[in-house]
């Protein structure tokens, strides 16, 4: 252990080292004046979009690395992804790059979030396979880009070749790590097993399932392209002579690269001398080029500020609450005989539901019956949706309440996708991705409105099946007591004791709304409903306003 540790200490201060003689090297060949001059001389407006692109980048890293933790089942939810990500850019900061960097992101987030460390650190190593993909295909197409622009000459290539020996290294790091992990495949469990197995599994994952593959190599595209363009845009910010753009897109990638090695503290030291370097064979000066490369760094490390601001939040005065294993589904139901049976079959699929009960509203078409002919416990109650859910829930035990439409069907990853959002104690209800079972080019986007409904006003709509923990549901007064509207005002409440979230899993929810009245009344009708509540109208008189009876 002592031993480890002291090998350790030695790695981290072979790193600062090699970082300090890199500074040393670059700031030996700056001339003072004119780097204050050229500093003095940056316009701070111009890294405005640098920051706000950088951001975005943040977006893609954290949907790329969602989909990696799915890979090994250890996926909470996108809102502490997103928040591991910026923890992990911090990380990678200050603990010498990406090897210390996802090390650290991936014990904080396995340990917030009970999960193995193992598995979540080979998703971190995939994470950086997949990565490292997505800057090799931005760095050919703006290769190309260069090439086609008349950026490239042949007096270039002795200064390439330092780039594109640390490209080659850590290529080669690839085929040496698939090797190892084939290697420890078979042996007996332990952390080392996992943490091989989980990278194979996702690997093969990867090789099977072209959807998942796909948008892993985009979001690790966008990733770089974000950073290669606000990396851009310091430049320009900073610049004070004409830039062939076309010309030297291709250096971005390639620092990023550099700067990523696991050799430095952090890059510093491998960004300011290669962009010294590659950016001073177009001219560019050399204080130029360090100030460009340093007001990244600088808009990087506010970001990193923000990352630990939120990492912190998110872990102060984290209530206690137990694991929830059992869902109740209630389904609230008028005259539901077409749309019940296929929602209920798919429920009885799903291994994690503990009951079932269905809230009617006076049936007159055999709904009772048919849910009484699948198991189901029926309850009723006066009509009005809101009405409905609240007297049934009432009756549910489950450690979870599943409030699901009769026309919304859920899929068989619904039950395990929804408990392990529970991982994240601060949550206390969420939905799914929803997607309707009629395709119209009016209707397009819907999983992104969930996502935008969620975190930019905090709600979950009626057919994304929201749930909630019971103990939680009780304590906000149970399900609103209203005809229309009634997930409005519960997550308003749900919102002042805990989180919302978003599961992975998806439900097909009916479009009949539209097919009736038309996407584009629809909206404007759900536009209207949703103002004229929030201007004070009655729930009621909006439920008939809906319903088209005024």
């Amino acid at each position: 252990m002592r031993v480890g540790r002291w090998r350790r200490l030695a790695m981290g201060a072979g790193a600062l080292c090699l970082s300090a003689v890199l500074l040393l090297w670059v700031f030996q060949r700056l001339d003072p004046h004119q780097f204050r001059t050229a500093f003095g001389g940056a316009d701070p407006a111009g890294l405005l979009p640098a920051f706000l692109i950088l951001g975005i980048g943040f977006l893609f890293a954290a949907w790329r690395w969602h989909l990696m933790l799915q890979t090994g089942g250890d996926a909470v939810h996108p809102g502490a992804t997103l928040r591991g990500v910026l923890l992990g850019h911090c990380t990678h900061q200050m603990l010498f790059g990406a090897v210390g960097g996802d090390w650290a992101k991936s014990a904080l987030y396995a340990r917030r979030h009970s999960l193995g460390i193992a598995s979540v650190w080979a998703a971190a190593l995939l994470d950086r396979t997949v990565a490292l993909a997505g800057a090799v295909s931005y760095g050919v197409l703006t290769a190309l880009v260069a090439i086609g622009a008349g950026g490239y000459d042949a007096r270039l290539a002795p200064h390439l070749v330092f780039p594109a020996t640390c490209f080659l290294l850590v290529l080669a790091l690839v085929p040496a790590g698939y090797f190892l992990v084939r290697h420890w495949e078979g042996h007996r469990r332990s952390s080392l097993h996992t943490f091989a197995v989980t990278i194979l599994r996702g690997w093969r994952r990867l090789g099977r399932d072209r959807k998942v593959l796909v948008r892993s190599l985009f979001s690790a595209f966008c990733v770089h392209a974000c950073l290669g363009i606000s990396m851009a845009f310091c430049l320009a910010a900073v610049v004070g002579t004409p830039v062939h753009w076309p010309a030297i897109l291709w250096i971005f990638p390639v620092i990023i690269l550099i700067a990523g090695l696991p050799v430095g503290a952090g890059g510093a030291g491998l960004r300011e001398s290669s962009a010294l370097i590659l950016l001073g064979l177009y001219g560019i000066p050399p204080e130029e080029a360090v100030i460009a490369i340093l007001c990244h760094w600088g808009l990087q490390l506010i970001w990193c500020l923000l990352g630990l601001l939120v990492w912190w939040q998110g872990g102060r005065n984290v209530p206690t609450r137990p694991s929830p294993r059992s869902i109740s589904v209630v389904i609230p139901a008028w005259n539901e005989a077409g749309h019940l049976p296929e929602t209920l079959e798919a429920v009885r699929r799903i291994p994690e539901v503990h009951e079932i009960l269905l809230a009617d509203g006076g049936s007159e078409d055999g709904t009772p019956e048919i849910a009484r002919a699948h198991g189901c416990r029926i309850h009723r109650s006066r009509k009005g949706r809101g009405t409905q859910m609240r007297h049934a829930a009432r009756h549910a035990t489950g450690d979870v309440v599943w409030l699901l439409h009769a026309d919304t069907v859920p899929a068989e990853d619904c039950g395990r996708a929804m408990l392990r959002v529970f991982r994240d104690r601060r949550v206390v209800a969420g939905g799914f991705w929803k997607s309707f079972d009629t395709w119209s080019p009016w209707m397009i986007g819907s999983r992104f409105r969930c996502l935008l409904r969620l975190y930019l006003v905090g709600r979950v709509m009626g057919d994304q099946g929201l749930f909630v923990r019971r103990e939680v549901l009780e304590s906000v007064g149970g399900v609103p007591d209203l005809p229309l509207m009634e997930e409005f005002e519960l997550c308003s409440s749900l919102r002042r004791v805990g989180r919302l979230a978003l599961a992975d899993a998806k439900v097909v929810t009916s479009a009949r709304k539209f097919r009736e009245r038309g996407p584009l009344r629809t909206y404007w009708l759900m536009a209207v409903v949703t103002l004229r509540w929030r201007l004070g109208t009655p729930a009621r008189k909006l439920a008939e306003i809906y319903s088209g009876r005024s």
